[in-house]
């Protein structure tokens, strides 16, 4: 899973990384990492927010189910 704060053009490189999911701090469901994640199945949290992403920074374990709206930490 890979988690930054924001993300523009120059971080496409991230997808071919083998990462399993995506989680940004800040943007949005029309953001270039939106559409690049949708564009490569991946799945996505985009703009979560300052607590939010404060959580799962810390978190071990993740689950991210964008259809079905979930991020939870697991542990």
């Amino acid at each position: 899973m890979a988690l930054i704060p924001q993300a523009d053009p120059g971080y496409d490189w991230l997808f071919g990384q083998g990462i399993a999911g995506l989680i940004t701090l800040f943007g949005g469901a029309n953001s270039h990492m939106a559409i690049r994640a949708a564009e490569f199945g991946l799945p996505a949290a985009i703009g979560v927010g300052e607590q939010r992403y404060r959580e799962v920074a810390q978190a071990q374990v993740l689950e991210l189910d964008p259809p079905r709206q979930i991020l939870r930490v697991i542990r």
